[in-house]
């Protein structure tokens, strides 16, 4: 982590952290002018906002057409402000990305997984990455977790070891005197994690939530000897017993923190873990039914809008997330003046409880799976766990498909997770079938 990054880190940092003692009133007042701004620099520098934004500019935000991410990257090119900025250029560089370098020496760019059939690409100045960095460290400082100039923290991160993710690009730039931050793959084989953690004996413990559970179940069968003062997880549901399991295993509740890629954090638990606060100083979210109209407090709404406020590079107003939102119906009575979510329901991978090499069972965090299917060209894929066998559902594959390719790829990676030999069939299908909330998940688990 370079000074300037340090430094503008620590500002901005500084100012959220103001911002946290303000009234309700002053805080929607500033998140009314930030709003304002986003729109104004969107129309001035992005094509396609002048395009569909069009006889709207001075509309309130709930009469704007909603972005999704299909449209997103469709006019990439188009949607950027900096004019020089090109898709194709973008992915190449991604493509090749192996260390925490910026794009052009100027941009650092993160992308989604893909895991809806579309990868979603955000490049950000330094000015974007700082407010990014300065956000999840809010939520890390409502965990209790605090490095600065005479603090020392080492923090082990349990998730995707992919260079273009943003978990990673965040660690690596938060590498630091201050912070050491050590990133284990969640598709690796869980005694290599366990044994990794037990000789880090982190201070600070950052997972998905299913792999949470998955390491609270470890240390509670004494196969994990760590001591965590504060745990972190995100990037999906924290479930009751998740929690439940890892407060039994480490004796300090996880706090859990709500973010997406595209938007950066969205949400975090406060000490009283009442819900998650909306970051409402960078993030205007709007929960909606399926037709975008705005669902009460209380009721989850179909989709999340999201208007990411400090967003300049890649303007993103009313973007589409496919996350089940409930907003809470009560507030907090931490004193900040934050809303409330009560709940998120989505983003939820199936894990796969799969025989060991060892004997028993080992669970497979979907991640493993991602890897191998990530790059077949189609229409999507779905693997679905059936009695003695997992079945790979290809949708309109490419040129050139084998679904021979496939099955040894998909079995090879489930070997390199720690799986017995797994018969693997792969069928070729119009299309992924949907469950019945109407979402098309790349892991359906067999129901035990």
């Amino acid at each position: 982590m370079n000074l300037l990054m340090v430094l503008s880190v620590l500002a901005r940092r500084r100012a959220l952290r103001g911002h946290e003692r303000w009234s309700r009133e002053r805080l929607l007042a500033y998140q009314a002018r930030q709003l304002d701004r986003a729109r104004a620099f969107a129309y001035a520098r992005s094509p396609f906002y002048r395009e569909h934004h069009r006889g709207l500019e001075r509309a309130p935000l709930a009469a704007l057409p909603p972005l999704s991410k299909k449209t997103l990257m469709g006019r990439f090119d188009d949607v950027v402000t900096d004019r020089s900025l090109r898709r194709a250029d973008v992915e190449a560089y991604l493509a090749t990305l192996r260390d925490n370098a910026r794009l052009g020496g100027r941009y650092w760019v993160s992308s989604t997984s893909g895991s809806s059939g579309l990868k979603c690409l955000v490049p950000s100045t330094d000015a974007e990455w700082a407010s990014v960095i300065a956000g999840y460290a809010r939520a890390n400082e409502w965990a209790g977790v605090r490095a600065g100039l005479t603090r020392r923290t080492t923090m082990a991160v349990v998730s995707s070891a992919s260079a273009w993710h943003q978990s990673s690009r965040v660690a690596a730039t938060v590498q630091s005197p201050f912070v050491r931050n050590v990133r284990f793959d969640a598709a690796a084989p869980l005694g290599e994690v366990a044994a990794g953690l037990d000789a880090l004996q982190p201070e600070v413990l950052v997972a998905y939530a299913s792999m949470l559970r998955v390491l609270a179940e470890e240390q509670l069968r004494g196969r994990l000897h760590i001591r965590p003062r504060a745990v972190n997880c995100s990037s999906e549901v924290l479930t009751g017993e998740a929690r439940a399991l890892a407060t039994r295993a480490w004796g300090v509740a996880p706090f859990n923190v709500y973010a997406a890629t595209e938007t950066g954090g969205i949400g975090a638990e406060c000490r009283l873990h009442t819900g998650l606060h909306v970051f409402e100083d960078l993030v205007v979210i709007e929960p909606v039914d399926e037709h975008d109209r705005p669902v009460p407090d209380g009721v989850a709404g179909d989709k999340l809008l999201v208007s990411v406020l400090s967003a300049r590079t890649l303007p993103l107003l009313r973007y589409e997330l496919t996350d089940r939102v409930r907003l809470a119906t009560r507030t907090c009575p931490c004193g900040l003046p934050f809303r409330l979510i009560e709940a998120v329901e989505g983003r939820t991978d199936d894990l796969l409880q799969l025989p060991g090499r060892d004997g028993g069972t080992i669970t497979v965090h979907p991640i493993a799976v991602h890897r191998a299917l990530d790059d077949v060209a189609a229409g999507g894929w779905q693997v679905r766990e059936e009695q003695d066998r997992l079945r790979v559902l290809i949708a309109r594959p490419g040129a050139g498909f084998s679904g021979e390719r496939v099955a040894a790829s998909l079995a090879a990676a489930l070997e390199a997770a720690g799986a017995a030999p797994v018969g693997v069939s792969v069928e070729v299908v119009d299309d992924i079938p949907a469950g019945a909330a109407g979402k098309r998940p790349l892991v359906v688990a067999r129901r035990r």
